[in-house]
């Protein structure tokens, strides 16, 4: 018996003791259950680590039976294969560890194991020498009490009074309008089919609240549930979820638009308020599992975690790599099964720890720092880079003095917590105009638009994003590809301009537009620099020599090809050098 890190393990190879193997496991047991007997109010959880999937009857022919056809979908409109990875657990190990003493209380696919609650520690431990069984892990502890109630059905409060117009943004107008996020809005894009799955602590009134009550009455609220007691009662709790959903979902005029007041929601309690354990952890990769398995688009995850209340299994800042925490292995999954993840990045900026936390090291995801109204990050904001060196966070948005709902109504609050929501709500805008792009190529996109390209820092990233011009983007690549082109520049010298050649499929008129991009805290504007129509070439080749302009060096300018009747072809950010 070896005692390592505050648990135990079990084992001995030498076959001259294999004859006093059941006295030792007896004796063994009976200590722990004397010692731990004082301790049977609480009960304890363990994550059971699986050596395979052997065994299994379920295969990946059959995924309609674990996955439902939205989660299917999601994977054909991005060319995802399905793995051993979706496989569901063996049934036949699960079987194996369930006991009077072991209860299981969900499994995990993605890592392959169990988490298991017990009132006795030493049953948990026993199950090492199942041969199908790799590692136990101690997860936390929580006292043992009854399960919380079904979830409250009643209809929303009297909500009387005037109602604005769908754009009287009310409390939430500027943290929308830093990042551009209104133009969306007023092209129909408010996140109308998107699912967004919120991870949290809990969503206390948010079936009562005047501000969801558009989401209940619609019939947007698609599913609760609360991963520790497996009901679906997530409103009896914490509202930090309430305040975090009301970011992105608030629809009230006047009061409170949030970034995506049309989209649909998923609420998951994965959170423990009362302390923080690696437990927290586990719960969250089976939300995300859960999440997965529904056919959710994006997850809002403002959580992180760094070190633990018992001091076991603390992490370390060289496990910020992308692969090492459960959390964090769970994220960077989710997103190679097509979901965008956004995450924030972490309120430790001014702690011991100041680094981001877990799972906002993940590869994949979008991370979220915070800024105030000038773009300046509050000394909160967790930093990167990760351990691997990438950088973290990849964008930043308002997140001193966000505007949030409360149980009472609407308030503000600080946290990298709300700055997540800000960008995850308006990510699903983006999306909504064009869901055949996969997550990175959004992230790439948003990240392009940030205040800060040029360059980014550890801070916030590439900066505040504008979504105006990313929708830009991604209206480009819309285009039909009767009307591709592909634009090459070519360096000449200042003095001199450059030299671009389009390769556009069918002769026709068009013109060059080019723009000087600046920025002004969270606005841009362009001034119109050269415009000229020009008729290709019999070969359908466009060769077109920008004139001179007076530009400052590590500046971008804007080519943009339009067609005869003003249709936007192609837009191409030069980096003068």
């Amino acid at each position: 018996m070896v005692i390592r890190a505050g648990f135990i393990i079990l084992g001995n190879s030498n076959p001259l003791h294999r004859t006093n193997l059941n006295f030792r496991f007896a004796l063994t047991a009976a200590l722990l259950t004397f010692f731990f007997y004082s301790r049977a109010q609480n009960n304890y959880y363990f994550f059971v680590q699986f050596h395979d999937k052997h065994l299994n009857y379920k295969t990946l022919s059959q995924a309609h039976t674990y996955l439902s056809s939205k989660s299917l979908d999601r994977r054909k409109r991005q060319h995802i294969e399905l793995d051993t990875n979706d496989l569901p657990v063996t049934q036949a190990y699960i079987d194996n560890i369930s006991s009077p003493n072991v209860t299981v209380q969900y499994v995990s696919k993605w890592l392959n194991g169990a988490v298991v609650r017990t009132k006795y520690v030493d049953s948990a431990f026993l199950l090492k020498i199942k041969f199908f069984v790799d590692e136990v892990v101690y997860l936390g502890k929580l006292p043992i009490q009854g399960a919380s109630g079904l979830s409250n059905e009643s209809e929303p409060g009297s909500c009387e009074g005037m109602r604005g117009s769908d754009f009287d943004y009310g409390n939430g107008a500027r943290q929308i309008s830093m990042i551009a996020g209104e133009s969306l809005h007023r092209k129909g894009y408010q996140g109308q089919g998107m699912h967004i799955a919120v991870f949290d602590a809990g969503f206390r009134y948010v079936n009562s609240l005047c501000a969801f009550k558009p989401l209940i009455q619609e019939h947007r609220l698609l599913f609760t549930h609360d991963v520790l007691t497996g009901n679906a009662n997530v409103y009896d709790d914490n509202d930090h979820g309430t305040n975090v959903l009301g970011v992105m979902a608030a629809d009230e005029p006047l009061n409170m638009i949030g970034t995506a007041p049309k989209a649909s929601y998923l609420l998951f309690r994965t959170e423990i308020k009362s302390s923080e354990q690696l437990l927290e952890e586990l719960n969250w990769v089976r939300a995300a599992e859960m999440a997965d398995s529904l056919g959710v688009d994006i997850i809002n995850s403002s959580l992180g975690y760094n070190t633990f209340d018992t001091g076991v299994k603390d992490h370390e800042q060289s496990q910020l790599d992308g692969k090492t925490a459960y959390i964090t292995r769970a994220a960077a999954m989710a997103a190679t099964r097509g979901i965008l993840v956004v995450n924030s990045s972490g309120n430790d900026g001014n702690k011991n720890w100041h680094k981001i936390n877990f799972p906002a090291d993940a590869p994949g995801i979008l991370t979220v720092g915070a800024v105030d109204k000038d773009l300046v990050p509050p000394p909160f904001s967790s930093y990167g880079p990760t351990a691997d060196y990438r950088i973290k966070p990849e964008i930043s948005a308002l997140g001193l003095q966000t505007a949030i709902t409360t149980t009472y109504g609407y308030g503000f609050a600080n946290g990298t917590s709300f700055s997540c929501p800000v960008v995850a709500g308006m990510m699903a805008c983006l999306w909504q105009m064009n869901p055949t792009l996969k997550p990175a190529e959004l992230i790439s996109m948003v990240s392009r638009t940030g205040h800060l390209f040029d360059e980014p820092d550890n801070v916030i990233g590439y900066g505040v994003p504008d979504f105006n011009l990313a929708a830009e983007m991604v209206n480009h690549l819309k285009i039909p590809s009767s009307k591709a082109m592909m634009i090459y520049p070519v360096q000449d010298t200042i003095q001199s301009g450059f030299v671009f050649t389009a390769h556009i499929p069918n002769d026709s008129l068009v013109r060059v537009v080019l723009r000087e991009q600046k920025k002004f805290l969270f606005f841009r504007y362009h001034k119109k620099l050269d415009e000229q129509p020009i008729t290709l070439s019999q070969d359908g080749v466009l060769r077109y020599r920008i004139k001179p302009v007076k530009v400052k060096l590590q500046q971008k300018i804007d080519c943009t090809i339009l067609s005869g009747k003003n249709e936007r072809l192609s837009v191409q950010s030069i980096l003068i050098p």
